[in-house]
């Protein structure tokens, strides 16, 4: 039995068995997010980004989602520090998304993924909060209004088309959405972000949600039909939108569905490998490919509900996960996306590597 198959071993004994884990120190957690930057951050004048993968590529309109999705755990690591050097990495990140990235600030001009502008949304609005930089709302603000004007509409009850195709109307659309209206309303007056928050979400929850398991639909086809295929980041913005209504009302359904898509998720996507642990979402494109960083959206939103709730458990099975994920870094302190088996120290992409960061970073 060589040493790495004994480490495994032993880590699945101690996750199967650790259900009050202890999260990652502090230090630990700063090291990790230090760790990302080093391997993958780059600034070039006021522009930053996180390059492609370890050759050192740099990001394109073809990474355009996933870097948004970087910088929301660039964002979480100043929520968890107030760190000011942290502020200005945002700072940077936002100026590099817009300029490096997509080579203009009218993100809906060129991407016929309205979910890939939502996430863009959302990065945006909390840029504004994190940095204070105006021009970051103002954009956000914009790019919101360009997609609801073209992806709502009433077929199939309501509902945002994942495309300008308008052949789906999927929940990787409009659970962002409902979030970054959230956070619009939060940050304007008299603008309507609320009440289009209400339209999405309720039509999400009524058409894509199993009120009885929390499970969440991929999509609906524009024939009517429902694919009920599972993944970790739609679990995951459905609860982060049913977290954020929860805060601003009060009303306990949205805390409760919420927690319905959590738990829901602990119990059907992890075990892979290890017990209790999120598994794997990594299709046939490997460390490139948009399933290897679902689970980094799932976490960040499974906490924020975790904190609302107060719920002791899912806060305690986060941080077990974290644990997990920062037992398999490498030698440069990089995770990844497989939270059962040692990073590999020669070549990792910084998208499989931002589960690992995000899950560090969350504020269970």
């Amino acid at each position: 039995m060589n040493s790495r198959l004994l480490n495994g071993l032993v880590a699945a004994v101690v996750v199967a068995s650790a259900p009050g884990a202890l999260a990652l120190s502090p230090a630990e957690k700063n090291l990790a997010f230090d760790s990302y930057n080093n391997a993958f951050y780059v600034q070039n004048g006021g522009n930053g980004y996180y390059v492609v993968d370890t050759n050192r590529a740099a990001p394109s309109r073809f990474d355009f989602w996933r870097v948004c999705e970087q910088i929301e755990a660039a964002e979480d690591a100043y929520d968890r520090t107030r760190n000011p050097a942290h502020r200005d990495l945002v700072f940077s990140l936002l100026n590099g998304l817009n300029n490096v990235v997509s080579g203009t600030t009218d993100f809906a001009s060129w991407n016929e993924y309205n979910d890939d502008v939502m996430w863009a949304v959302i990065a945006l609005t909390r840029g504004y909060e994190i940095t204070g930089h105006r021009p970051f709302l103002d954009q956000a603000q914009w790019q919101f209004n360009k997609i609801w004007d073209r992806a709502w509409d009433n077929q199939l009850g309501g509902g945002l088309w994942w495309r300008t195709d308008k052949q789906t109307k999927n929940a990787c659309v409009n659970g962002p959405a409902t979030i970054a209206a959230m956070l619009l309303a939060r940050n304007t007056v008299n603008t309507g972000y609320r009440a289009q928050a209400d339209q999405i979400y309720n039509w999400l929850r009524a058409t894509l949600v199993n009120p009885s398991t929390g499970q969440v639909a991929d999509h609906i086809q524009a024939n009517g039909t429902k694919v009920w295929w599972a993944f970790t980041y739609n679990q995951g913005t459905f609860a982060g939108a049913s977290t954020l209504l929860y805060q601003a009302t009060g009303n306990t359904s949205y805390r409760d569905v919420g927690g319905l898509a959590v738990n829901w998720t602990r119990r059907n996507l992890t075990g892979q490998h290890l017990a209790d642990i999120l598994n794997d979402e990594y299709d046939a494109n490997g460390g490139s490919g948009d399933t290897a960083g679902f689970k980094g959206i799932f976490v960040r939103w499974a906490g924020k509900w975790a904190g609302a709730a107060n719920d002791a458990s899912i806060k305690s099975w986060l941080a077990n996960n974290s644990n997990t994920a920062w037992s398999y870094r490498n030698s440069s302190g990089v995770m990844w996306g497989q939270w059962w088996r040692r990073t590999p120290d020669n070549y990792v992409t910084s998208w499989e590597s931002s589960p690992g960061l995000a899950v560090s970073q969350t504020p269970y």
